[in-house]
């Protein structure tokens, strides 16, 4: 919001402003306290109002307190002001000389692969301490990547973060981040992972190596959309295969093909700076080498508990060719014999990773049934952005047809109805009813004024017989009127 007063709580002095999101604006200012420079986020006034926004901003500052990490922007002090009967918020953070990323790809257009992976080591470590701590950043993307002038990188805003260890301030299901940065699980109403971050940053890097962004569309729902099912257009041919590898596997589409967390990104990132084979990267003025080996396959780890059809094609697909050259071995073995081969029927579970002595045929995978019916709940959708819950709804295969309603009592966006509900068949069109500021009533139409009253004329008579038409005085008029009565009475 803009504050009437441009000293806060008695001691923070705002400057200029520095850049605005979706839920405040940043200022620079100064802590007249401690005489040292600060920003200060304050919340948006809309917001202002409304309990849960003010407690997901207040988490914001307990989660981002709780941090410490050279690569994350600290938070020095929060506030709650009540200013001519309004509810104020503020935030108080490390001022970071520099500037974004979206800036600085906007400026530069690409980085070349060494440049990308200082961020992405800088970033992944911060994701690290994060993930550490207990807490899923949710909204990665280049505007909340700062960059220092001296090329130190600090992660910012983790104002829709979520902690495992606090109680979660959004409805169920409901789809927190920026479109072109979302993991797939998150456009699907799932809940965010530290997995999640990794996709994103993911795409970040992605953003970074081809100049442009991995997914775009015309609107937030379309490009949710092409989160879930699409691949982004292969990165260009000059970038090194290690880093290419690394972020692909970053970007897969199931959680659990991806690196787990921030730790073990950064990891996977340092492997790629230190050891393994070499390849060119070009740089203004010359060209340099990086090492940039393959990203290793998916640890045990990774592997375990339950999976979907896409995780399982990885393992399944080097145990088939191991079990391909078995299966030849014995074959040759059975042609020398003149014996047939028996083996073991495949079983529909996921095969295991050594394969016993006797031949087996390719394993295969029992078919997944698709889901009868999708659970539509109106009390998790309403009071959330229209585009998000299309999104969600459309993911889930049913069909969306959105109805516009006039109010004043609900944010311009949110939902306020959601038709049928309950356990829907897949394809089934629910009506989504959103909130739209109502058109300005019309103005009232001018009352003409009204003419002027005459003394002279407003009490004669204009009907009097004898040629006096009423410009007469009153008495003299009503007299008239009575003589030319009389006169004609005769």
């Amino acid at each position: 919001m803009e504050p009437r007063s441009r000293l806060l709580g008695d001691r923070y002095e705002l400057l200029v402003p520095l850049a605005s999101g979706g839920m405040g604006r940043v200022w620079r200012a100064r802590d007249t306290l401690l005489e040292r420079p600060v920003a200060v986020k304050v919340l948006r006034s809309e917001f202002t109002e409304d309990a849960t926004f003010r407690a997901r901003f207040r988490a914001e500052a307990q989660h981002t307190a709780a941090l410490h990490h050279p690569n994350i922007a600290s938070v020095f002090d929060y506030g709650e002001l009540q200013v001519d009967g309004e509810n104020l918020a503020y935030l108080v953070m490390e001022l970071v000389e520099g500037e974004t990323l979206s800036a600085l790809l906007e400026r530069e257009g690409r980085l070349d692969a060494a440049h990308t992976l200082d961020i992405l080591r800088q970033t992944s470590a911060a994701l690290a301490a994060a993930h550490e701590a207990g807490v899923v950043h949710r909204d990665i993307k280049p505007g909340n990547v700062l960059v220092r002038t001296d090329g130190v990188v600090k992660i910012t805003d983790f104002g829709i973060a979520w902690s495992a260890s606090s109680v979660p301030l959004t409805g169920t299901g409901q789809v927190v981040g920026t479109a072109h940065y979302l993991s797939p699980e998150q456009a699907e109403g799932g809940k965010a992972t530290p997995a999640s971050d990794v996709y994103a940053l993911g795409t970040v890097a992605y953003e970074c190596l081809a100049g442009r962004r991995a997914f775009d569309g015309e609107n937030s729902v379309q490009i949710a959309l092409m989160q879930i099912r699409e691949q982004p257009q292969p990165l260009p041919p000059d970038v090194p295969a290690g880093v290419r590898g690394l972020v692909e596997r970053a970007m897969a589409k199931d959680p659990a093909a991806r690196y787990p967390d921030g730790a073990a990104l950064r990891a996977a990132v340092g492997a790629a700076t230190d050891v393994g084979a070499t390849a060119p990267i070009g740089v203004a003025g010359g060209t340099r080498t990086a090492v940039l080996p393959i990203p290793p396959p998916l640890p045990a780890s990774v592997s375990a508990g339950p999976r979907t059809g896409r995780a399982r094609r990885a393992p399944v697909a080097m145990l088939v060719g191991a079990l391909a050259v078995l299966l030849v071995v014995v074959l040759a073995g059975v042609l020398m014999n003149g014996q047939g081969a028996t083996g073991d029927q495949p079983s529909s579970e996921e095969p295991t990773s050594e394969p016993t002595s006797e031949p087996t045929s390719e394993p295969t995978s029992a078919p997944t049934s698709a889901p009868t019916t999708v659970a539509v709940l109106a009390a998790d959708l309403i009071g959330r952005p229209v585009d998000e819950v299309q999104a969600e709804l459309v993911g889930r295969g049913l069909q969306v047809q959105l109805a516009p309603v006039e109010t004043a009592d609900v944010a311009a966006g949110l939902v306020t109805a959601a038709t049928p509900e309950g356990d829907l068949p897949p394809d089934t069109t629910v009506t989504l009813s959103y909130a739209v500021a109502p058109a300005p009533a019309p103005a009232p139409a001018p009352v003409p004024p009204a003419p002027p009253e005459d003394e002279n004329n407003g009490n004669g008579n204009g009907n009097d017989g004898n040629g006096n038409d009423g410009r007469g005085n009153g008495d003299e008029g009503r007299g008239n009127g009575d003589d030319d009565e009389e006169e004609g009475d005769d």
